[in-house]
């Protein structure tokens, strides 16, 4: 997987995250349901020996996803 360094911004909103990215005018949300959805496809693909092209959306999930799993006390 060729990661793109995004930086970004995420608030969290009652239904997930409002994102704003650093080095583009974009912004977008990302619910719950968005990141469970992404997860499930994504470690499919992993599981399948796939490595998968992933857009700004998606590398912002996998960000957010590794920050909601991993316990509060790691730094991110």
């Amino acid at each position: 997987m060729n990661k793109q360094s995004n930086e970004f911004t995420a608030t969290q909103t009652e239904n997930g995250f409002h994102v704003m990215l650093h080095n583009d005018a974009k912004e977008f949300d990302v619910t719950i349901g968005d990141l469970n959805e992404f997860a499930n496809k994504y470690a499919k693909e992993m599981l399948a020996g796939k490595e998968p092209e992933l857009n700004d959306r998606e590398e912002v999930m996998v960000s957010l996803w590794e920050m909601v799993l991993i316990p509060n006390d790691i730094k991110h």
